[in-house]
């Protein structure tokens, strides 16, 4: 099992997303804190696997949190759960695993939180040039470089082709060349 971390600084998304997590049997012990500040102290105190972060709270924001994360030596994997669609791109410049819209669906939470426990198995994901998020539906998830076969360009837009279908992202062709030569 996996210990958890859940960071939201409204109890009623705190408690939705406490009871949906406690409800999987891959989570161990769950804590939560209802802000950035608050979560930097459970942490301190705490290894955690995988930690769920708001984007949005008081003080120290969720990706504040999460580019303080990235200076421990044992980096829990990164789900942001939010109402903001958009700032997935700011997410990936952190190395979240997992990026899920409010209000949460299981599906959606169950797939981030394999994700996440997949990327802890791997070792700490490092912050690179090397992936890229893309929506799909409701989710962002994220495309490692490695796995994209080809990109057109369609318009200002690209679209990745990998293995498992193709994936339209709203960056250019030659934005992509740029960070991947």
């Amino acid at each position: 099992t996996v210990d958890i971390l859940i960071a939201d600084d409204e109890a009623p998304a705190l408690n939705e997303l406490t009871a949906l997590l406690r409800a999987d049997a891959r989570v161990g012990e769950i804590y939560r804190a209802s802000s950035g500040a608050d979560a930097l102290r459970v942490l301190s105190a705490t290894s955690v696997g995988v930690v769920f972060l708001d984007i949005h709270m008081p003080g120290l924001s969720g990706l504040d949190l999460a580019r303080a994360l990235q200076q421990f030596q044992q980096r829990p994997a990164v789900i942001f759960v939010t109402a903001d669609d958009s700032r997935a791109v700011d997410a990936f410049d952190v190395a979240a695993v997992g990026y899920v819209l409010k209000p949460v669906r299981l599906e959606r939470l169950t797939v981030a939180l394999g994700r996440a426990i997949d990327a802890n198995l791997a070792g700490s994901p490092a912050v690179s040039d090397d992936k890229i998020p893309v929506t799909v539906g409701s989710e962002t998830r994220i495309i490692r470089r490695a796995d994209v076969r080809r990109v057109h360009a369609q318009g200002d837009y690209s679209r990745l082709w990998t293995t498992t279908g193709s994936h339209l992202v709203r960056t250019p062709i030659s934005e992509l060349e740029e960070r991947w030569h």
